[in-house]
């Protein structure tokens, strides 16, 4: 796989972030300097003083006085550029201070939540509740009018709103993995607010500062122009308060007295609302629009309901996909399979024309039933969108609205092409037809289960009948059994409304099962198409048969034989049990107390590999909070070398998803040193750095150290994960579903590596995954969990291939095929 397809965007519908400044953005920047530029400069381009009368009262324009005077001989200009500074510096001054204030609010009351997030909160809504206008005139009447006034009014008022954005945002990042693993490293809330929060939040912070200032600068001049500034003080809003108050309005003087500054604070406004606007845009831009189809086109060749003939892709001039041709054949499935990186999901949103800014179709054509999508404009693209063809996202959770109800999205979905009825009976329809139960209807996103969600997002997506459904990556996350039940859902589906599917996926064992043909992708290309019986016997491209190599059998030899270990004890948990919504603030919020661990006891030894099985909700990261000391238990006890767990000792996380678990903008070499930075030693102490990055096959180099992790592929991301892991030489590693992310092919050179590191370094590996097949393969024994319990336990091939109770028995179900 080349390194141009390799450093693609992970994903089509994420925003794209550059360094990069936008025209709109540009303007508004070079009008706001040109204005404080003029204004910090006043004194160089007028001799006099602003407060000297130094022309006849009234004067006119002249050579001398290019805005003329007042009614007491004070220059103009000499007091519009000195009211320019008193005006930015008030508006300035208060955004520096209400978005510090927010920022530090936002940031605090999200990493420590709880009672601090709940009083904060309502202190928030107390102040945004009262009328800002009439509380800005009444607190300017109270005090009294001066520039330090008005920055502590205006900074008081104007805090509450952005602290709700902000939060809103820091929230999210509270509960991210990258966070959660420097929570688990040992990281102390003060680093994780500078190091993991701030950093993502600068781009909100930035904004919101711009639009405070703005609102700042239109507030004070509106209050010194009703007299409540300080009259002595020159602003722009005083010099309009005096000009009203001395009838500068009933003669030509309003030209040059009360216009020119009227149109400064116009076009201050303008300047930070353009900035403003910059910055909102870069966030959803292309997230509405139609890829153009910029090269030649190619003629139809089939009947079929879904055609991409000759399709070739770039971003930003370099090729993801070259001269790519697929056909699925009305009613049925074709899988389209390959490496993380080889265009897949490219081609599949290429379809709908959804592909991010700087991507652009350079030749080829699509056709969707009897349309061109390739040559239709962007409105009437818009209406095949949802009609005729649908994209059922990855992740169901990011594909929802998280603020509406199931109920209100689906009928926003019927709404948007007025296909019908929107109504009740419409709406629970769609829900029997996806087999989620109607009373759910009203429940937003988080209140459902991982599963229920992406039926939800099916549902949405049928809404309009349409013939074609592009499903990219549906199941990744899932559990076996919710991945069984949704890949069920759609081939019933597919029966009931005569369907074709394109099924994107880089999980080879679970579309084999289901599609009547498969397309391999790989380095943009499509190498080679067939039936799965076909390329699984005789593929003749040597990636097919690396991609079905790499993807045993339930009930195939075991890949990883060890002796069983009898060395001591690296972690403990006797009866463990943990209830969550037992806090002061659970209490308050009448939060429901749920138990995530009921009477868990496990053990894992030195050098073994003990695998943690169970669906959603099993209570599988529960488990591993506690062995990481992130979580104390309820009752029972839980052990780590002998002593009581806490974070960054012995033990270390490495997380499922290698995009989310390490902050895009941060260094390799930061992101592998930040154990040792916790612990406050040296960020290369003994060349441990090198010596990580080395032990997991990865270039130690100044170059490597210094790229990004945007600009590393998954596998190479979820390498640095276990160098992180190593460069604190761990007793314990906790793998959470470390290869449920990547490819075949890359799932097993991970699974190569942690062996490796088991040897070399000795090192005790408890695996949680879904996976019961792989946990087979990979570990020594299996423990087995549902709704909170360890319902089975013993060697890996017992449990796998001969369980005992009825949910171990419905994975190996699930899991064979």
């Amino acid at each position: 796989m080349s390194d141009t397809v390799a450093t693609l965007p992970a994903s089509t519908n994420a925003p794209i972030r550059t360094g990069r400044l936008t025209r709109v953005q540009w303007s508004g920047l070079i009008l706001l300097a040109a204005i404080a530029g003029a204004a910090a400069i006043g004194p160089l381009l007028s001799p006099y003083g602003a407060n000297e009368a130094v022309c006849p009262p009234f004067a006119t324009p002249s050579q001398n006085h290019p805005l003329g005077c007042n009614d007491v001989g004070q220059d103009l200009l000499t007091g519009i550029l000195a009211g320019g500074r008193v005006s930015l510096a008030v508006g300035l001054g208060v955004a520096i201070i209400a978005t510090l204030t927010a920022t530090l609010f936002a940031i605090t009351i999200a990493t420590r939540g709880g009672i601090a997030d709940l009083f904060a909160m309502r202190a928030v809504d107390a102040v945004m509740a009262l009328p800002f206008l009439p509380l800005v005139i009444v607190l300017g009447a109270f005090f009294g009018g001066s520039a330090l006034t008005s920055v502590a009014i205006l900074s008081l008022v104007l805090w509450a709103h952005p602290v709700r954005e902000l939060r809103a945002q820091a929230l999210q990042l509270r509960r991210a993995d990258f966070v959660d693993a420097a929570r688990a490293m040992g990281a102390s809330p003060w680093r994780i607010a500078t190091r993991h929060i701030f950093p993502e939040l600068a781009p909100l912070i930035v904004p919101q500062f711009v639009r405070i200032a703005h609102a700042a600068i239109l507030t004070e001049s509106s209050l010194s122009f009703l007299g409540l500034g300080d009259p002595i003080l020159k602003s722009w809003g005083t010099i309009l308060f005096h000009a009203n108050a001395r009838t500068a309005f009933l003669t030509d003087a309003w030209l040059w007295w009360i216009f020119p500054p009227g149109l400064l604070i116009a076009v201050t406004v303008l300047a930070l609302a353009l900035i403003g606007h910059a910055f909102g845009a870069r966030a959803g831009e292309g997230s509405d629009a139609a890829t153009p189809v910029t090269g030649p086109r190619a003629p139809r060749t089939t009947d079929a309901p879904l055609e991409i003939a000759s399709a070739t892709i770039a971003y930003n001039r370099r090729p993801a996909v070259h001269d790519a041709s697929l056909h699925v054949p009305a009613g049925t499935t074709l899988g389209l399979v390959g490496q993380s990186g080889s265009g897949k999901s490219t081609l599949a949103t290429g379809v709908l024309r959804l592909l991010p800014p700087g991507a652009t179709i350079d030749a080829g054509s699509v056709h969707v039933g009897d349309a061109d999508i390739s040559d239709t404009p962007p409105r009437a693209l818009k209406t095949l969108r949802g009609q005729c063809v649908v994209l059922v996202p990855q992740s169901a959770m990011n594909a929802l609205n998280p603020v509406r109800t199931i109920k209100a999205q689906i009928r926003e979905a019927l709404r948007l092409h007025a296909s019908g009825s929107a109504g009740d009976d419409r709406v629970d329809a769609l829900l029997a037809a996806v087999k989620l139960p109607t009373q759910r209807a009203n429940a937003y996103p988080h209140e459902l289960s991982g599963g229920m969600r992406q039926r939800a997002v099916i549902a949405i997506a049928l809404a309009n009948a349409p013939s074609v459904l592009i499903a990219d990556e549906p199941t990744t996350g899932l559990d076996v059994l919710v991945q069984a039940d949704i890949m069920a859902l759609l081939k019933t589906l597919q029966t009931d409304l005569a369907l074709t599917v394109l099924f994107v996926t880089h999980d080879l064992p679970l579309i084999a099962k289901s599609a009547q043909s498969l397309a391999v992708c790989q380095g943009g290309r499509i190498v080679e198409r067939g039936t799965p019986q076909s390329l699984g016997k005789s593929g003749q491209h040597p990636h097919t048969r690396e991609l079905f190599e790499n993807a045993p059998a339930l009930r195939a030899q075991k890949l990883w034989r060890r002796p069983p270990s009898h060395g001591p004890a690296v972690l403990s948990l006797t009866d463990s049990s943990l209830i969550y919504g037992t806090g002061t603030a659970a209490k308050l919020l009448g939060r429901p107390r749920v138990a995530a661990l009921q009477g868990a006891t496990l053990t894992v030894r030195a050098g073994e590999v003990m695998g943690l099985v169970g669906g959603s909700g099993a209570g599988k990261t529960s488990l591993a909070k506690l062995a990481l000391g992130l979580a104390k238990p309820t009752s029972g006890t839980v052990l780590l070398d002998g002593e009581t767990p806490k974070p960054g000792a012995i033990a270390h996380m490495v997380f499922q998803d290698p995009y989310q678990s390490m902050r895009p903008g941060a260094r390799v070499a930061d992101v592998v040193a930040e154990p040792l930075a916790i612990r406050g030693a040296q960020k290369d102490e003994n060349g441990r750095l090198a010596h990580a990055l080395t032990a997991v096959h990865l270039p130690a180099t100044e170059d490597f150290l210094h790229r990004r992790m945007a600009s590393l592929s998954g596998g190479q991301r979820q390498r640095v994960a276990f160098a992180r892991a190593m460069v604190t030489t761990p007793r314990l590693i906790l793998a959470d579903e470390p290869t449920s992310m990547l490819d075949q092919s890359l799932r097993a050179g991970l699974l190569a590596l942690m062996e490796t590191l088991r040897k070399e370094a000795g090192v005790a590996f408890l695996f949680i995954t879904h996976d019961l097949v792989l946990a087979r393969h990979f570990c020594d024994r299996i423990a087995v969990m549902q709704e909170g319990r360890i319902v089975e336990e013993g060697e890996a091939d017992n449990v796998a291939l001969t369980p005992s109770h009825p949910y171990t028995q419905a994975l190996m179900r699930a899991a064979e095929f």
